[in-house]
């Protein structure tokens, strides 16, 4: 073994309470990626068991989308693990300056200082990334089982509604290749880390570090003192703010953890407010039996005009749609039947026939013309007669729904899209075949029955007697769920039967039965599993973060027991000290807080920009938590401080003044 080993390995077995820092560090890096790994390796098990080895038609989306969040999570984890052990590394390395003076006055080499310093993260690796990888399984075991417990679930609430057996299952799944990827990242982790100490170490004369002074350059510099720390913290706080400013390289790794670990704090807590806030909007207005029938499409580029064309492989009329409401009404409950074609239709109206919101909404002048995509709309008949009466018409007219909710970039909108000067329009297709259709009435938002709005796509919505649509929904409310879910069974098998398990329905439609809550449901599932992914992996970054902060706080405070004992000598109490290593922390907090506060909002600030797109989900500053993060990183600062100034209160002054190093 080589001698620079040899040295290293007695400062990892000396130095045990440093060691036992950096073996932690590096083991709880190593877990969080061999975690990661594990979650990638288990989903695209999943994905291939479910659709193939290609992932099917959107193979794409869904490598990126186990791809993405392991790539964020890995620099995250690479981030953190460089500041937390290359700071453990460079404190060793500044414990050792003396040692490391005497070796080079004895002939050792620059290069064999470097390479103690990296033997030592050598040998910390060979500790700490086997323990890491056991680690890593065990937690990348437990977090498959918690999700895969979801996902049955998720597949508990398809069955229901589609009556099919769930294939959607999520098992645990780890390879040699896997340990080997997260074992080679986590030791390149180490390296990187190990190295800028390690080279810092070797650039530093021999007489500097017989001196003691390691990187502290002895050149004359002006501290000026902050007004505002004066008034804040008196004479006390003059000191902590100087000490802080002349060993910034020293607490510059805790300032960044503690930034981060805030950083994390708040956008964590950011993206929970507003995933609460996407649940509660798509929850639906209301709680009913629904049946749903739902065809396939087919979506292509019409040859002749150009346009995109969008057919419906197996559309529904609604005569047949009203047979089923018929049989329905047979059980004795009340049957809402509503229809749609949200994709088939366009039109050409000119701007005076919009309202001034809508004109804003479309940016269309009052002289133009604009194009709108129609929405064709039909109800089953008896709640189709109610809102000819109420629109005051006759059977058989055509209703213009003038009420339009949009989402605008975060914002929930309802205007009046339309004048009632509007009395027909021409319905176009993208095939180039149109038809005129006269507006016999108009119907605002308070008479529109509220199962309506679910299918408020298109700003122009237009109820007829009768239509093919893609889209039918029977809503009813019984007093016995199971019994009604059985008979209606049992009539969508009669007049749409099937005939495979193809979750994807070959036969070219398919038919839910659920409380309406329910389907929104397996979407809040989703959610939930990515809340559980979240939380787990932030809470160990914060862990890893937290063995940082300990370590050195701790550290730099044993370190200055020399400067507690001459303070004391000169007239300083403890209660004096005491108020200075709260100034300390105060400061510390605040410097955290400029980098964490800033980069915790922009995070999920940048998110919410593209969930407003599709939500009106707005991100709002969370001022309680940022409160609360910076109180919690205050007190775990002046924790730490008190608890080390604890320990040095039993040793005595005059040994302390004479002590060269802790």
């Amino acid at each position: 073994m080589k001698i620079t080993a040899k040295l290293a390995l007695s400062q990892v077995r000396l130095n045990r309470y440093r060691t036992l820092g950096a073996v932690m560090a590096i083991a709880l890096s190593t877990a969080l990626l061999t975690a990661v790994s594990c979650f990638v390796s288990s989903g695209n098990a999943m994905l291939v068991n479910f659709m193939g080895e290609d992932y099917g038609e959107y193979g794409n989306a869904y490598s990126l989308l186990l791809l993405v969040p392991a790539i964020i999570f890995g620099l995250l984890i690479f981030f953190m693990s460089v500041t937390v052990i290359s700071n453990v590394f460079e404190t060793s390395a500044n414990k050792q300056m003396k040692q490391f003076g005497i070796m080079k006055c004895v002939g050792t080499t620059t290069k064999q200082i470097k390479e103690t310093v990296i033997w030592e993260s050598l040998w910390l690796s060979m500790i700490g990334i086997p323990i890491g990888l056991i680690l890593g399984i065990g937690l990348g075991f437990l977090g498959i089982l918690v999700i895969g417990k979801f996902v049955e679930d998720m597949n508990t609430l398809q069955q229901s509604i589609l009556m099919r057996p769930g294939s959607l299952s999520l098992s645990f799944k780890v390879s040699l290749f896997t340990l080997i990827i997260s074992a080679l990242f986590s030791f390149i982790t180490v390296l990187y880390s190990g190295y800028k100490p390690a080279k810092k170490a070797g650039k530093i004369t021999a007489l500097s570090c017989i001196r003691g002074l390691g990187e502290i350059k002895m050149e004359e510099t002006l501290v000026r003192d902050r007004k505002w720390v004066k008034k804040l913290f008196g004479f006390e706080g003059i000191l902590a703010d100087r000490n802080l400013s002349r060993n910034k390289q020293s607490y510059k790794a805790t300032i960044r953890s503690l930034a981060l670990g805030m950083m994390l704090i708040l956008s964590t807590g950011s993206l929970r407010e507003q995933m609460s806030k996407m649940q509660a909007y798509m929850m639906p207005k209301t709680q009913e039996i629904m049946i749903n029938y739902c065809s396939s499409r087919k979506r292509n580029i019409n040859e002749t005009t150009g346009r995109i064309e969008e057919t419906s492989l197996k559309p529904i009329f609604s005569k047949d749609a009203e047979k089923v409401t018929t049989k329905l009404k047979a059980y004795g409950e009340e049957i809402l039947g509503i229809g749609c074609d949200n994709a088939t239709y366009f039109t050409l109206l000119e701007g005076k026939h919009l309202t001034e919101d809508m004109r804003k909404k479309t940016q269309c002048v009052e002289d133009e013309v604009c194009e709108l995509d129609v929405e064709i709309i039909v109800f089953d008949e008896k709640n189709y007669e109610k809102l000819c009466e109420a629109a005051g018409v006759p059977v058989g007219g055509t209703i213009l729904l003038n009420h339009y909710s949009y989402n605008d970039n975060g914002y929930l909108k309802e205007i009046i899209p339309f004048s009632e000067t509007l009395s027909e329009i021409k319905l176009q297709k993208a095939n180039g075949e149109s038809c005129q259709l006269t507006i016999d009435g108009f119907l605002q938002k308070e008479s529109i029955p509220l199962q309506a709005f679910g299918v408020n796509v298109n700003p122009l919505r237009i109820v007829v007697p009768e239509a093919d649509v893609r889209f039918y929904d029977w809503y009813s409310n019984p007093a016995n769920d199971k019994d009604y879910i059985t008979y209606a069974r049992k009539v969508t098998d009669e007049f749409f039967p099937t005939y495979t398990d193809d979750p994807y329905a070959k036969e070219g439609f398919s038919v839910r039965i659920a409380r309406t809550d329910t389907m929104v449901k397996v979407l809040n599932i989703a959610i939930v599993i990515a809340e559980v992914v979240l939380y787990g992996f932030v809470a160990l970054l914060l862990l890893i973060g937290l063995v940082s902060v300990m370590s050195t706080l701790s550290t730099n405070i044993l370190m200055r027991a020399r400067e507690f004992a001459v303070l004391k000598s000169v007239g300083m109490t403890t209660e004096g000290i005491q108020k200075m290593l709260l100034s300390e922390s105060i400061i510390c907090t605040m410097k955290a807080m400029v980098w964490g506060i800033p980069i915790g909002i922009l995070i999920p600030y940048t998110i919410n920009l593209a969930i407003r797109k599709l939500f009106p989900v707005r991100y709002e500053v969370p001022w309680v938590l940022i409160l609360v993060s910076a109180m919690s990183i205050f007190l775990l600062i002046l924790f730490i401080a008190f608890y080390t100034i604890h320990k040095l209160k039993k040793q005595n002054i005059i040994e302390s003044i004479r002590m060269e190093a802790v």
